[in-house]
């Protein structure tokens, strides 16, 4: 059974406007949350979320996220030193986040749910969008 990690756009896109998730992402998270699957939202995530939010690039913050986590199949994944394990080699990535959050997907065996073509090409996880 397929578990999937979060990025932040995917997340927001979920929660906002889920027509602006990829096809498969969407397909991909319709049928976790069928199923029962585990959707993981890292603490990365949640972080990046509040500093969108407080850059006024986003009207979600921690209560959206909340809601999500208690009434879907989303489950929060905190930061732990396996996740910092993967980080530290994960020295290709310069971006923090992107850094940490495949470090989550990495950690947990999961795919990731990501727009970002940078991190596909890089080939470090199994990234799910278009």
């Amino acid at each position: 059974m397929a578990e999937y990690v979060l990025d932040t756009h995917a997340c927001l896109f979920a929660l906002a406007a889920p027509k602006k998730l990829g096809r498969r992402a969407r397909r991909a998270l319709d049928q976790a949350d069928a199923q029962g699957q585990d959707v993981w939202l890292p603490a990365a995530v949640a972080a990046e979320v509040v500093m969108l939010k407080e850059l006024g690039r986003t009207d979600l913050g921690v209560p959206a996220l909340r809601q999500a986590l208690e009434h879907s199949c989303w489950r929060f994944l905190p930061l732990d030193l396996r996740q910092i394990d993967e980080f530290a080699a994960l020295t290709a990535i310069r971006d923090p986040f992107d850094r940490l959050i495949v470090a989550a997907a990495r950690s947990t065996g999961a795919k990731l749910i990501s727009r970002d073509a940078a991190l596909q090409k890089l080939g470090l996880v199994e990234v799910i969008w278009a």
